[in-house]
């Protein structure tokens, strides 16, 4: 595994110093020489300062396993990938220029290379400018003739994802979750997984704030993949262990009350619903904790059941066609923080991973909502993905 990851870097640097010189090169090409001259030199400084810059951060004396201040690694992430996606069409625009322009005096491939070059970039950094501090409102009704009679236009919000340590100014955006949960006003707020990136600390300074706005709902969490601890080096398991313990106790004076493999009944008058959730289950490398069986122990088979996962994928794998349960809540998957509408229809590169990767799904009587996220992980962009809040209205449909 680590000669992989040896092996990846190299690639990677190698791959960014070659589209660099390319860059530079069809610079050259666009501008002329004489121009050029003048850019080249900042051009380049650029360019290397930028890999020293990844060789510092993810090689040596760094590594993005060992962070102190996650929005550091942001912010060079949002720089790094805005250049290497400047460099790698503009180095593709020069290598077809030569093979097919090289006896004219055209620079078509040129100047589409700087196009689509400028294009991308500038994607990127509208993303983490403007789309990341967008907030989408979803509201979901759902109609079931099993609904009990007095949860008729129940009201629920679903977040998901916060990721709190990379949040830029956290106080802020909360205050905006807790702003729009006083508009909707729900009966129930339940909060999907991943609260933090690893570390207990991340919400130490967010939990009166986050205590506001479990005041306005009854309130439920569960864990998600993030929220153990497994994406850093632990000097032994205690210390990970006590990190773990304090992600717990920092959920309790939020407000939550965490149901990991257990259930609790909800209930309106002589009418009751029964809310579970489990602990992460995701395909590997993600760990599979969650415990269905544990969670429903001792529900009547016949009760109307929410179910809490933080990955999709535990849906797809353990429960739709196996287990009768009405409402599957799940997040994890940030639509890839990406997104563009075909023809109207949402559409994500994450379905290339996996089919359930944002909004509503429905097997039989099963349905799975997957939430977009609130934070974000990697980098702090969001594209046409907006943060979202989700508001579900249960319905008892009519029987004939």
């Amino acid at each position: 595994m680590r000669s992989f990851q040896i092996l990846s870097l190299i690639f990677f640097i190698s791959v960014f110093i070659i589209t660099a010189i390319g860059s530079g090169k069809n610079l050259k090409k666009i501008s002329g020489f004489h121009t050029f001259r003048k850019l080249l030199p900042f051009f380049m400084f650029i360019c290397a300062a930028v890999l020293f810059g990844f060789v510092f951060l993810y090689i040596y004396p760094y590594q993005p396993r060992n962070p102190t201040n996650y929005p550091v690694y942001f912010v060079f992430n949002i720089i790094l990938f805005s250049l290497f996606l400047f460099n790698l069409p503009m180095s593709l625009g020069l290598m077809l220029h030569y093979v097919f322009e090289r006896n004219s005096k055209t620079r078509l491939f040129a100047y589409a290379g700087l196009l689509i070059a400028t294009s991308l970039s500038s994607g990127i950094i509208f993303g983490a400018t403007f789309g990341n501090r967008q907030i989408k409102i979803e509201h979901v009704k759902l109609e079931y003739s099993n609904l009990p009679e007095n949860f008729d236009n129940y009201r629920i919000v679903q977040l998901s994802d916060l990721h709190l340590g990379g949040m830029f100014n956290p106080e802020k955006k909360l205050k905006k979750i807790k702003n729009q949960l006083d508009r909707l006003q729900p009966d129930l707020l339940l909060f999907t997984g991943d609260m933090v990136n690893n570390f207990a600390y991340e919400s130490k300074k967010l939990e009166d704030i986050m205590a506001q706005i479990t005041g306005i709902a009854e309130s439920y969490s569960i864990l998600g993949n993030h929220d153990y601890g497994d994406y850093t080096n632990w000097e032994n398991t205690e210390k990970k262990q006590t990190n773990f313990n304090g992600i717990l106790r920092s959920q309790e004076l939020m407000g939550f009350t965490m149901l990991n493999n257990a259930h609790i009944i909800l209930r309106r008058d002589e009418d009751s619903v029964v809310l579970a959730g489990v602990e992460n289950w995701g395909h590997p490398p993600f760990p599979q904790y969650a415990n269905l069986e544990k969670a429903l122990a001792g529900v009547n088979p016949e009760s109307f059941i929410i179910l809490m996962t933080h990955d999709p994928a535990h849906w797809e794998s353990q429960v739709s066609g196996k287990e009768d349960i009405e409402l599957t809540l799940s997040g994890h998957t940030h639509g890839l923080q990406w997104g563009i509408k075909l023809a109207g229809i949402p559409f994500s590169l994450a379905y290339l991973t996996r089919k359930n990767w944002g909004g509503l799904y429905q097997t039989g009587n099963s349905v799975l909502y997957v939430n977009t996220g609130f934070g974000t992980v990697g980098m702090p962009w969001r594209l046409d993905m907006p943060a979202e809040i989700t508001l579900f209205t249960l319905k008892r449909s009519k029987i004939d």
